[in-house]
């Protein structure tokens, strides 16, 4: 049995704390479902055992939130001209050629499917104006890795870890007398299993300073382009095509000084922006924060990055006023290099940059805004599309 709660909140939720709101709070219960923000009020579902335990958290959450972003504004860096008159031929929900197939996991097939090898193909081409080195990574990834990326402290909501039974005949013999004629894994299960010592990759872009680790790079720095298969859990915040606990993405990532790897950012910027346009895409670049965890020092994390402009999102709109995060151009200042021990000849430390995109997000705003009839695309998708059979294969 479940039971609504409500939060007043000391003020009307400004844009950018009602996102960090909605962000965070899916965390705070494993039943916690549908929140939402109405003006001066949070509510969510939740089950009725743990609605009286919860409502505390969730207000000093809400508190934290709105004290420390108050005077925030977003920047803008970029907006397309789609943004003076969005159309929405479609919606954001499911569409034939899109079944999910389990929380968070996707199959694709039919016209959403070459959409999505339209803009993997599309994006390729984008990058190869910075000749950059191309790596083909693990899904996996060290736990180790992930360690030195802080990201057990800043996301450990979000990892998956990549779990194996115990390479003993006890345990395994446990395990499967356990199981025979179970419809599923029990609960048991963790018992039987060996510490991981790897994770579901949360991003390719780690496996780039992981390659690097402990080198010294030219003067003029490193490009790479990589993609591949990313996985975040994000509780109550997964839906459909909007946010997947199994996704695709495809990066760019610089590695070089703090002045060239900005400089990179800003050109990105332009070129980002400029495909966006030639999309016919309703969206923004602007300045945004990492879903930091629900810890004492996220509100501060979540400040340092909008107002130092760290993160930049590529935010496409969706019917019903709702807004979807499909790329991001990231700048991480010398975090990594410190990290990896990678350096600049003659620099120090390297600083980063990253541009990435989120191709099952990309298929969700197209077909958002764009519909289901080629007729009513951008003459070069509907072009591509129907070239369909020349996109490379998975």
């Amino acid at each position: 049995m479940t039971s609504t709660v409500t939060i007043r909140l000391r003020e009307p939720a400004t844009e950018i704390s009602r996102e960090e709101i909605l962000k965070q709070v899916a965390h705070l219960s494993g039943s916690l479902q549908k929140p939402r923000i109405d003006g001066s009020k949070l509510e969510f579902e939740i089950e009725a055992s743990e609605a009286n335990s919860i409502k505390p958290h969730a207000e000093r959450l809400c508190a934290q939130i709105q004290r420390s972003l108050r005077a925030l504004e977003r920047k803008v860096v970029y907006r397309t001209q789609a943004m003076d008159r969005p159309v929405f031929r479609g919606a954001a929900s499911i569409h034939d050629g899109i079944f999910m197939a389990g929380r968070g996991q996707v199959i694709i097939e039919d016209l959403p499917l070459k959409i999505f090898h339209y803009f993997d193909s599309a994006l390729a081409e984008l990058e190869r104006q910075w000749d950059p080195r191309e790596l083909l990574t693990p899904t996996l990834i060290p736990a180790s890795v992930l360690a030195k990326c802080d990201y057990f402290v800043s996301f450990p909501n979000t990892v998956t870890f990549a779990c194996h039974l115990q390479p003993e005949a006890v345990a395994l013999d446990r395990f499967r007398a356990r199981h025979n004629g179970k419809p599923s894994v029990d609960g048991e299960a963790l018992a039987d299993m060996a510490p991981p010592e790897a994770c579901l990759s949360p991003a390719v872009c780690y496996h780039v300073y992981h390659r690097n680790q402990g080198a010294t790079l030219p003067e003029g720095g490193l490009i790479y382009n990589v993609r591949g298969k990313c996985f975040r859990y994000e509780a109550s915040n997964l839906r459909e095509l909007t946010r997947l606990w199994d996704f695709t993405m495809r990066e760019l990532v610089f590695l070089g000084s703090r002045e060239s790897v900005l400089q990179e950012r800003e050109r990105g910027v332009e070129v980002v922006g400029a495909f966006f346009d030639n999309l016919g895409l309703a969206a923004e670049i602007r300045t945004a924060s990492d879903p930091f965890y629900i810890a004492p020092d996220a509100a501060s994390k979540t400040y340092f990055q909008l107002t130092a402009e760290t993160k930049y999102e590529v935010s496409a709109l969706l019917p019903d006023e709702q807004r979807l995060a499909v790329g991001s151009l990231n700048y991480h200042t010398d975090f990594f290099g410190r990290a990896f021990e990678i350096d600049i000849q003659g620099a120090g430390p390297a600083h980063s940059v990253c541009i990435a995109f989120g191709l099952e997000r990309l298929v969700c705003a197209f077909l958002a805004q764009h519909g289901t009839d080629p007729s009513a695309w951008p003459e070069s998708v509907g072009a591509a599309v129907s070239r369909a059979d020349t996109f490379a294969p998975l």
